[in-house]
C-alpha cells in the first residue's frame, strides 16, 4: 500500500475509533447499583464525589454546563436516590450537595471502571516502542491543534454579526 492510501486508511480508522469512543461515552450503566444512570448523571455524581458539599454554581462550573442544567441533573439524582441537597448552614438560599450511600456506590464503581479502561488502554499501547509512542503523542497533539482551530473558525463563523 502506498503512503497516501495508508494515510487514508489511518484517517478512516481514527474516525471509526473516535465514533466508537463517542458511542461508549453515550451509553448508560448501572454502576454497581440498581438504577440506570446516563453519562451526564454519572459525571455529575463523580463531580460531587470529588467536591463534597459543592454548591450548584460550582457544580455547573465543574461540569461546564449552565446552572439550570446542573439543577436539572441534581433533581434527577435526588429523585433516583443518588444525591441529597441541603441548605448550607446559616444560609437560606445556598444548597450544598452530597452523595447518598447509593450515589457513593455509583461513584466508586465509576472510578473502578475508569481505572480498568485506563489499564486496558495502557496494555494496548505498552508494547509499542518509545519512539513510536513519542511520534503518536506528536501526531495526536497536532491533530488536537487542528481540530481546535476548526472549532474556533466555526464558532467565529456562527457568532458573526450579519
Amino acid at each position: 500500500m502506498d503512503k497516501i492510501n495508508t494515510i487514508r486508511k489511518l484517517v478512516n480508522d481514527f474516525d471509526t475509533t473516535s465514533q466508537l469512543y463517542q458511542n461508549l461515552n453515550q451509553t448508560t450503566s448501572y454502576y454497581g447499583t440498581d438504577t440506570l444512570l446516563t453519562p451526564a448523571e454519572i459525571h455529575t455524581i463523580a463531580a460531587i464525589d470529588c467536591h463534597p458539599k459543592v454548591n450548584l454554581t460550582k457544580l455547573a462550573e465543574l461540569l461546564h454546563v449552565t446552572k439550570g442544567t446542573a439543577t436539572k441533573s441534581v433533581q434527577k439524582l435526588v429523585k433516583k436516590g443518588m444525591a441529597s441537597k441541603q441548605f448550607l448552614p446559616g444560609s437560606e438560599n445556598i444548597i450544598e450537595l452530597t452523595l447518598t450511600n447509593k450515589g457513593q456506590m455509583a461513584a466508586n464503581s465509576h472510578r473502578t471502571y475508569e481505572k480498568q479502561i485506563e489499564e486496558q488502554l495502557f496494555n494496548i499501547y505498552s508494547d509499542i516502542s518509545e519512539q513510536t509512542t513519542t511520534d503518536l503523542v506528536k501526531i495526536n497533539n497536532r491533530t488536537m491543534t487542528f481540530f481546535k482551530k476548526l472549532i474556533e473558525e466555526r464558532n467565529r463563523e456562527t457568532t458573526r454579526d450579519f
